[in-house]
């Protein structure tokens, strides 16, 4: 055995994870709201963050589903249009 061998585990780094684009008509508050101290958080990284669809200005689009993140990023979605 050698020295590289026992050499622990390197520690582990947090990566940003790929993500198709969101629809364009996906909107939330956070995306008006501009200040210094988010620390690098983003509005889709809030579990109650609130998304209105600007095709029906509701909480759910124009081929009825619920409006959020990772449903308005599916470009399977009926109503999805790419940024």
């Amino acid at each position: 055995m050698t020295d590289l061998d026992s050499s622990p585990d390197p520690p582990a780094i947090d990566l940003p994870i790929a993500r198709e684009a969101a629809c364009r008509h996906l909107r939330s508050k956070g995306m008006y709201v501009f200040t210094d101290d988010m620390m690098g958080t983003r509005d889709e990284d809030s579990e109650n963050t609130i998304y209105w669809c600007m095709n029906t200005m509701k909480a759910f689009g124009p081929d009825d589903d619920m409006v959020d993140r990772p449903g308005c990023s599916n470009p399977g979605r009926s109503c999805y249009e790419p940024v």
